[in-house]
């Protein structure tokens, strides 16, 4: 019967399956244990056997109490007020799941202020999304400004406050890795540049505009070239956000796997016709 049992338990682990369903499998698996060894403590008892009947006893007594603990918190989604021990192992251990939420909040009003960062105010309809490349010395530049701004607490690489359990429940809802940086924020300073040389039109970001790289360059706006749409329309980077980097998929047993990947940009641009003046232009145009 414990052979059976623990092949099962080994088996749940090849599988990539909701957390929270797995932890209610395990709680089944421990009650089916459970009875099983009730049934061992009778026929001891019944053959006289006291001493290991009464140890098996209190091992039957203590898994049920375990069994009857995991079963409110999983199937029922509270806690039992007979819970006398998850109190005793916080003392002990100094963890507290509570004292996350703070954290939680913190990061985000801090991506909150970022997500704000623009250079101005603009209307929607005078915004529209630009397709960024990235060349490998601007991705190498990037990197290295991500790595910059996480070091000094200006970009937050937290998963956007996600554990390993909602990592994965993510995952199985996505199939998208899970990245560390946290979504929609903004390097301090950045700006659209032309590149006569390379006739590009480049994105640079950096701290400051003092220590500025250059981390990509537009290659359409809409669906309009970016040497059509520069030629008949003043172009202003809006807003900027980093997306991509290192992210975390799920691996065995309900452990996650953190894996690299390149850094990406979403580029918003505002535009205004050369020979319009001040006058608004249709954004139609820009997607034809």
């Amino acid at each position: 019967m414990f052979s059976f049992l623990d092949m099962l338990n080994h088996s749940l682990g090849y599988f990539n399956i909701n957390t929270k369903l797995k932890n209610k499998i395990y709680t089944i698996v421990a009650l089916l244990g459970d009875g099983y060894l009730i049934y061992v403590t009778y026929r001891l008892l019944a053959n006289h056997v006291w001493v290991r009947g009464l140890l098996y006893c209190l091992a039957v007594l203590l898994i049920s109490y375990y069994v009857y603990l995991n079963a409110v918190y999983y199937f029922l989604d509270k806690t039992s007020r007979f819970d006398v021990l998850s109190p005793w192992l916080v003392k002990i251990t100094g963890y507290d799941q509570s004292n996350e939420n703070p954290r939680k909040s913190r990061a985000e009003r801090a991506a909150a202020v970022i997500n704000n960062q623009a250079n101005g105010y603009f209307t929607d309809s005078n915004l529209i999304q630009a397709e960024v490349a990235i060349s490998h010395e601007e991705q190498r530049n990037l990197r290295h400004l991500v790595d910059q701004l996480v070091e000094q607490g200006i970009f937050i690489a937290d998963y956007d406050g996600k554990d390993s359990t909602a990592i994965i429940d993510e995952y199985n809802q996505t199939h998208e890795p899970v990245h560390a940086l946290n979504k929609n924020q903004t390097p301090p300073y950045f700006d659209l540049i032309h590149d006569e040389l390379e006739h590009r039109l480049e994105i640079y970001a950096g701290l400051n505009q003092m220590e500025r790289v250059k981390v990509g360059h537009i290659t359409k706006v809409g669906l309009t070239d970016v040497h059509s749409a520069h030629e008949k329309y003043r172009l202003y980077l809006a807003n900027v956000y980093v997306t991509g980097g290192p992210n975390k998929i799920p691996g065995r047993r309900g452990t996650t796997i953190l894996t690299d990947g390149d850094f990406g940009l979403v580029a918003h641009v505002a535009y205004k016709n050369r020979e319009q003046g001040n006058h608004p232009t249709s954004r139609r145009e820009l997607y034809r």
